[in-house]
Formats: structure tokens, C-alpha cells, sequence
């Protein structure tokens, strides 16, 4: 008996691209944020944030991202009533409520990070890219899917786009596709 002959090289499978590797970050972090992929991507910075610094506070994350104070309070609210995050009691503190992510959110953060090697600066960045190139008010991680999507297949039809992302409305879908459109992040050859 003989081992077996490995495949021809051109035939083994190739390593997954950037843009395919983005892609399931994005895919991990909107099924961390309960599956809403229009959840922003300052929402999931903020939960990677909390979940590379366990036992943080809304006020030690909110200096660290520099997120003012308002929106970190909406924020953070959302992570807790979507089951992302849970609250401790502080001994030391009792005004501070320690920030801890948790159960499913958690499991699905822990597959994002295991796409950049468990390394969270670099999931934070991630999310930062985006955000900075993303020229919108709001950038959703439904907008990062998307350019994601096209980073990995260099062009695609708009209707092929739509297939890779989630299960929403399709009116939602095509809005956000015209919006990236419209602030000339992506080019309509069509």
C-alpha cells in the first residue's frame, strides 16, 4: 500500500483573499450584534472594545474611542438590551458598571477575531478603516459587507451583490447599494 499522490498544485484550495477574509469579519460581527446588519460599525468598535478590555467601563471606553458621551450611552444600551453585553456590579465603584461581552455575541466576536489571528488592534482597525472610508454619517456593517463583497470579486452585478448579503428587504438592500453609489464609493458601470 501507497500513500496517496497529492493533488496538482492548481488544484489545492487556495487561501482565502482579502476581501473574502473581510467579508466574514463582517459576517461574524453582524451575527455578534444580533444579526442586524444595520447595526453601525461604531456599534461593533464598540463592542470589540469592550470585549479586548473585559470589566471595562461606559466611561473608560467611551476616552479610549473618543465617542461622545450621548452616543456611547445609546450604544452601549442597545449591546445590553440585544444580549451583547452584561453589567456587573463595581465593589470598588458603585456608580461603574463593568462591561462584559457575553454568550452568543461573544462566540461570534471570538470567530471575527480568529479571521486577524485573535489579534483585537486589529479588528479595531478594521472597523476604523471603514468607518474613515466609508463617507456616510452612519456606516452600517451592511455598507462594509458590501464593499467587501466587491473587493473580493473586483466587479459584480448589482443583483449578485444583493444575493451575498443578508436576508433582509431587498428595498433596504438596493438603498444601501444606491447610497454607496451616490457617495461614490463604488462606480455603476451599468
Amino acid at each position: 500500500m501507497t500513500a496517496p499522490t497529492p493533488p496538482p498544485l492548481d488544484t489545492r484550495r487556495k487561501a482565502p483573499s482579502r476581501g473574502a477574509k473581510a467579508a466574514a469579519i463582517v459576517d461574524f460581527l453582524v451575527e455578534a450584534l444580533d444579526g442586524d446588519p444595520s447595526s453601525s460599525l461604531r456599534r461593533a468598535l464598540i463592542l470589540a472594545d469592550i470585549a479586548a478590555n473585559p470589566g471595562t467601563t461606559q466611561s473608560q471606553a467611551m476616552a479610549r474611542l473618543d465617542i461622545p458621551k450621548s452616543a456611547m450611552i445609546r450604544e452601549v444600551e442597545w449591546l445590553f438590551d440585544h444580549g451583547c453585553v452584561q453589567r456587573e456590579e463595581s465593589a470598588a465603584d458603585a456608580r461603574a458598571r463593568p462591561l462584559f461581552v457575553f454568550g452568543p455575541a461573544r462566540e461570534a466576536l471570538d470567530a471575527a477575531l480568529a479571521v486577524v489571528d485573535g489579534d483585537t488592534r486589529r479588528l479595531q482597525n478594521f472597523l476604523k478603516g471603514f468607518i474613515t472610508v466609508i463617507k456616510k454619517e452612519r456606516p452600517t456593517l451592511r455598507d462594509a459587507k458590501i464593499l467587501s463583497v466587491l473587493y473580493d470579486r473586483g466587479s459584480a452585478e448589482k443583483k449578485d451583490i444583493i444575493a451575498a448579503l443578508y436576508d433582509g428587504s431587498p428595498t433596504t438592500e438596493y438603498r444601501a447599494l444606491a447610497e454607496l453609489i451616490e457617495e461614490g464609493m463604488i462606480r455603476d458601470d451599468d
